[in-house]
């Protein structure tokens, strides 16, 4: 093969390696959940250069999966829980009892100081997802109460911000969210 070929090769494969963007890294993270798993998810993204973005799996055979996907966590990287059977089942009857999973009215006002809210729940080969951002008031109020329930349910704040009155106050805080419409 000629020189100038593989050559050529390297330095495109190089520059491929250099111009990764944000996109790119999210599409290229591995799942967490395998096809046939039953779990219950968190995903909590957005809000550029300022917010946590983070995942939460709780399986139903009792195992937790929490991945840091930003600088703004506390821990980074991929953390494993098992025990939390318990857990699943509670977190997956308040996504049924508060009809998550219900349509909604889209949002057209998401920018890069929105955090936006996605939950999934995944059985009988069913996967259900509802998203929520944080610039629209009729989905605020539900993706925040999904994401209490999820850190708090499973204990995970202490992963995303070390300091429990920070992230009570996540989700409502104009400082923190972002936005000044919010409502303390």
């Amino acid at each position: 093969m000629d020189r100038r070929i593989v050559g050529i090769a390297m330095a495109a494969s190089l520059s491929l390696l250099g111009s990764s963007t944000p996109a790119e890294v999210t599409a290229q993270r591995a799942p967490l959940a395998k096809p046939g798993d039953v779990y219950v998810s968190l995903q909590v993204e957005g809000c550029t250069n300022k917010c946590p973005s983070f995942e939460i799996y709780v399986f139903k055979n009792g195992r937790m999966v929490f991945r840091s996907n930003n600088q703004y966590t506390s821990t980074k990287g991929v953390q494993y829980r098992n025990g939390m059977a318990e857990t699943y089942n509670t977190i997956a009857k308040y996504l049924q009892d508060t009809g998550a999973f219900t349509s909604q009215a889209a949002c057209a006002t998401q920018d890069a100081n929105t955090s936006v809210a996605t939950v999934q729940s995944a059985h009988d080969s069913q996967l259900e997802s509802a998203t929520w951002s944080s610039s629209c008031p009729d989905q605020r109020t539900r993706g925040r109460g999904a994401a209490k329930v999820f850190v708090n349910q499973t204990g995970m704040w202490r992963l995303i911000r070390s300091d429990m009155d920070w992230w009570q106050k996540y989700w409502e805080d104009p400082e923190r969210t972002g936005r000044d419409d919010v409502v303390q």
